[in-house]
C-alpha cells in the first residue's frame, strides 16, 4: 500500500510502536551482591564431619551454559517484561559462595586435587527470579562427582526460593537469588547417597 503524506506514514509507525515495546522493556544493571534470608545450619542441623576426617573435596570452578549469561531476573507484571541483568562473572560468583557455604560447616575442600578425594564439577544451567506477583528463584546445576578417573556420582538439583516484596526491588531479587544457593547446597547435604559418595564411603552408583 503506498502511503500518500508524511502524517500517513507517522501514524502507522505509532500504531506498531505498543507491538514492538511489549516485546522488550526496560533493563536494570546490578552487581551481584550475596544476601541471603537464613543460615544453612537451621535448614540442615548438625553435620556429621567423622566421615571426612580424612578425605579431600576439590570442587571445580562452574561452567555456564545459559544461553543468555546477562540476565537474572525478569518482572512480568506489566504487558511487557523488565529486566534485571549483571555484568558480573556468575559463575565465579556462585562458585565462591558455595565453597565458602561448605568450608564454613567444616568440609574439607582444598584447592588442588588430592590422591583418593573427590572432584566435583558443576554445569550452571538456570539462574535467575521471575516476578509475576512473587518473586519466584531457581538455580538449576548438573553435578558431577568423580573419584579418580571415575565418575562416581551425577545429577541435576534445582534449588528454588519464594518471597512477597515490593514490585521490582533489586534487593528483593538479590536475596531470593542468594537463598536459590543455599537451597541447593541443603538439598545436597540432605542427600544421604551425595554425601556418602564425596566422603568416599559408598560405591560407584548408577549414573544417569
Amino acid at each position: 500500500m503506498r502511503l500518500r503524506s508524511p502524517l500517513r506514514f507517522l501514524l502507522l509507525c505509532a500504531g506498531l510502536m505498543p507491538g514492538l515495546l511489549a516485546a522488550d522493556g526496560p533493563t536494570i544493571d546490578t552487581p551481584l551482591v550475596w544476601k541471603p534470608t537464613s543460615k544453612l545450619l537451621e535448614a540442615t542441623g548438625t553435620l556429621n564431619l567423622t566421615p571426612f576426617a580424612a578425605r579431600k573435596i576439590v570442587f571445580l570452578p562452574i561452567t555456564d551454559t545459559r544461553k543468555d549469561k546477562t540476565v537474572i531476573g525478569e518482572n512480568r507484571e506489566k504487558s511487557y517484561t523488565r529486566y534485571v541483568s549483571t555484568t558480573d562473572d556468575v559463575p565465579a560468583f556462585l562458585t565462591k559462595q558455595l565453597i565458602e557455604q561448605m568450608k564454613d560447616l567444616g568440609l574439607p575442600v582444598v584447592d588442588k586435587p588430592a590422591e583418593g578425594g573427590a572432584v566435583v564439577s558443576c554445569e550452571l544451567v538456570r539462574f535467575s527470579v521471575i516476578e509475576t506477583g512473587t518473586y519466584q528463584g531457581e538455580l538449576r546445576l548438573i553435578i558431577q562427582v568423580r573419584s579418580g578417573d571415575k565418575v562416581v556420582w551425577r545429577g541435576v538439583v534445582a534449588g528454588k526460593a519464594t518471597r512477597f516484596g515490593r514490585s521490582y526491588k533489586l534487593e528483593n531479587y538479590h536475596e531470593v537469588l542468594s537463598d536459590t544457593v543455599m537451597d541447593v547446597l541443603t538439598r545436597l547435604l540432605s542427600d544421604e547417597v551425595f554425601m556418602s559418595v564425596l566422603a568416599g564411603k559408598a560405591m560407584v552408583v548408577a549414573v544417569p
